[in-house]
């Protein structure tokens, strides 16, 4: 009777740790990501998904350029299950970043950009949403930087690229690199390796001025 209270207790123990702190299994949010289900969504559109998230409180979102294609009207969906609707207000191919304005916005604490360079071996994680689960953090240790990659026949469209042994999956394009011990954003998820599970994302620092430009011109307009 006692060993069978005992398990209760550890179950329920353990129950109340996965909703604090989330799923190391699945990696999965608990309550400790709270703020990132409303700072993290899915950008949807005809042609395929993946993910944005928000750099500036009136309800600009940062993705890839690929994420969003040729198409003007987004469909957004936080992490928390929020839907809303987007315009894609500026995108750079070569940088493989859009910029989207979310309709109608509340507001909300946007994610903040990191202003210090990125180190290698240094840790990160990415929250997304995948086919498999909505709700998804990957941790991963930075290996390489400023590597180029990505190509336009034989010219390589970009040379400032982080390479970082996080797992990605379909759908994670365009996820923010957190910095875990600051919580600010210090990449963008922008592909795979197509021989190895290594990621690309496209350094903060490396684009600031691009973004900064973005929110300036398109902050006061919200």
């Amino acid at each position: 009777m006692k060993e069978a209270v005992m398990q209760m207790a550890v179950k329920g123990i353990m129950a109340i740790l996965l909703f604090a702190v989330g799923d190391p299994a699945t990696g999965t949010l608990g309550v400790r990501d709270e703020p990132l289900t409303r700072q993290v969504f899915m950008v949807e559109n005809p042609e395929g998904a993946g993910t944005g998230f928000l750099i500036e409180e009136s309800g600009l979102v940062l993705t890839n350029q690929h994420v969003v294609g040729t198409i003007a009207e987004q469909k957004l969906t936080s992490l928390g299950g929020e839907a809303f609707t987007g315009k894609v207000l500026e995108t750079n191919r070569l940088l493989d970043l859009a910029l989207l304005q979310i309709h109608d916005y509340p507001g909300g604490e946007p994610l903040k950009l990191s202003g210090q360079r990125a180190e290698r071996m240094e840790p990160v994680m990415s929250v997304s949403w995948t086919d498999m689960h909505p709700f998804v953090i990957r941790e991963g240790v930075i290996q390489q930087l400023h590597v180029s990659a990505g190509f336009d026949g034989n010219d390589a469209m970009f040379n400032e690229f982080i390479i970082s042994d996080t797992d990605l999956d379909p759908g994670m394009s365009g996820s923010p690199v957190i910095r875990p011990e600051t919580g600010e954003v210090i990449g963008i998820n922008t592909g795979i390796h197509p021989w190895s599970t290594l990621s690309f994302s496209v350094p903060v620092l490396a684009v600031e001025r691009v973004i900064e430009r973005w929110i300036r011109d398109h902050a006061a307009e919200t």
